[in-house]
């Protein structure tokens, strides 16, 4: 069951663009175990592969994550997912990291 951490500046729990792209600078090369583990396929992943570099791999992979499973794809659900994962340092930076740092005024 997932955490339930939400965001101010995330409408309705959404995660916002600017909080995905924070997000896809902690994750790395091991994107796609994440990527199966939040549900996505595949072919899926394949796609993301040709989304350019690293960075804009995870950022695709979790803008998919939140464009197709919509009411699953919380913070609380990546977080527990991370961790349980056993990407600590990951889940320690996503969870030690300030909402009103993804915000762009």
């Amino acid at each position: 069951m997932a955490t339930n951490a939400t965001s101010y500046y995330d409408l309705d729990g959404t995660l916002s663009d600017r909080k995905l792209i924070t997000l896809s600078t902690l994750i790395g090369d091991r994107y796609p175990e994440l990527g199966h583990r939040l549900g996505l396929t595949r072919l899926q992943l394949d796609q993301v592969r040709q989304s350019g570099n690293l960075q804009h791999q995870v950022f695709a992979m979790l803008a998919m994550w939140r464009d197709t499973h919509k009411e699953n794809a919380r913070l609380g659900t990546l977080q527990d997912i991370v961790k349980d994962l056993g990407w600590i340092s990951v889940y320690t930076q996503i969870r030690n990291t300030p909402d009103n740092f993804y915000v762009v005024l």
